[in-house]
Formats: structure tokens, sequence, C-alpha cells
């Protein structure tokens, strides 16, 4: 029978057998900071697992749509473009994660907003991943794992700490910051790829030195699509 640390040692080594391995491409704890006129936010990339273990023991917050509206009619921002979003994202923080359903998606960055008000830190967790037809940034507060005074579950308006007009700030900063970084990256940029938003009939990537978005209005039309797509990039590729 084995004992008590043998057994805690054959559990650790299970998990780390079946959890997710770096790849050739880890991701690394990049951060920019953000400050506004009342606090300073860190916002660090995070790698799947951190995620995972942050967004576990936390608090969701309704996505304001009236405000991801309003980015998607601004055509001064790379925002509606998920081709400029996905690679600027990339090119700054590291491959796209998983958390996301990979029917209604096609890419995923996970993040920590940390901030401190006095001596009270705080932490939420950011998620910019797309959903069908809109890219959203869902935020959840971070909570101690043992409290038992909040009810999980459910989604919330925004805590006092972090108001809704700081969030549209964070996510207005972040959005013009992807912007002005694409538009230094655009010119250097030369690599063939494509994704695809199976729900929504949507492909999109970049090709013969164009970034491209096209929605297809039937099943057959985005089939033929991806084949010429994978056809391109299997003779990229050989």
């Amino acid at each position: 029978m084995l004992n008590h640390d043998e057994n805690s040692a054959l559990v650790s080594s299970v998990i780390n057998k079946y959890r997710k391995k770096d790849d050739n491409f880890p991701i690394k704890n990049i951060f920019i900071d953000i400050e506004t006129e009342v606090m300073t936010y860190k916002i660090i990339r995070l790698n799947d697992e951190q995620f995972y273990l942050l967004r576990k023991n936390s608090l969701s917050l309704f996505e304001n749509y009236g405000h991801i509206m309003s980015l998607s009619r601004d055509d001064s921002i790379i925002y509606s473009s998920f081709p400029k979003m996905y690679v600027t994202l990339k090119h700054i923080f590291g491959e796209s994660g998983s958390y996301f359903d990979d029917y209604k998606g096609s890419f995923s960055f996970p993040f920590l907003i940390y901030f401190k008000k006095g001596e009270e830190e705080f932490g939420y967790a950011m998620n910019i991943y797309n959903v069908r037809s809109v890219i959203e940034f869902n935020m959840a507060k971070l909570i101690h794992a043992d409290d038992k005074t909040a009810i999980r579950g459910i989604f919330n308006h925004p805590f006092d700490e972090f108001p809704e007009s700081e969030i549209t700030y964070v996510i207005n900063f972040l959005v013009g910051y992807l912007t002005g970084y694409f538009r230094m990256i655009v010119k250097g940029y030369n690599e063939f790829f494509f994704h695809s938003v199976q729900s929504n009939l949507i492909v999109y990537g970049y090709k013969n030195g164009k970034f491209f978005q096209n929605h297809y209005n039937s099943q057959k039309k985005f089939d033929n699509a991806i084949q010429e797509l994978k056809t391109i990039e299997i003779s990229k590729n050989s």
C-alpha cells in the first residue's frame, strides 16, 4: 500500500502526464499597462492552464453589446476584421489559446487584468475571443476559492472597483493599441493562413497579399472555399 507522500507523487505524475504539453511556441506572460484618470491596469497574457485556474473561481460579467456594436461600426479601427485582430494579437501576445467553441469561433486570447486600489488588490480574467460574427471581451471578477458568499453561475453587472466606464476605457484602449500596432506591421506581413467560423459560414485569413473575410450564404460555397484554401495550404507546405 502506498503511503501519503507516494500517493501525492503519483497524483502529480498522472496530472503531468495528461496536462497540456508546451508546444514549440509556449505562451509568455507578456503585459501592457493601461493608465486611466483613476487607475493603472496591468494586462497580462495567460496560457490556457493559467486562465482555467483563475477563471474557475470567478463571477462573470454581462457583456456590453451596445459597446461591441459601436466598435463594429467604427471603420477607423481593426475591431471588425477577424484576420487583422487575430494577426495583431498573435504578433504581440503569442499563439491563440483554445478557450473557444470551435464551431462558433476560431481564436482565444486570455488575459489577467490586475490593479490595486489603496492596499487592496483586484484581479479580473478577460478572454478576447470571436464568437459567431463578433469579437467579445469576456470578463469575470476573480474571487477566493473558499468564498461562501459569492453566487456563482450567474452574470453580474460591473462591480464598484471596476465600473462600466473603466471597462469601456480599457477595451477602447486595447482596440486602439491593436489598431496602431497593426499599421506598423502590415507592410511587412506576408504569411498565408485561414480560419473558419462554421456556425456563420465565415472564412477569413490572408492570401495573395491581402487580408480577407468572407461570409457565405450556403454550406456548399463555404465548403468549396475551405477546400480551395486547403489546397493552397498543401501546395505552400510541399
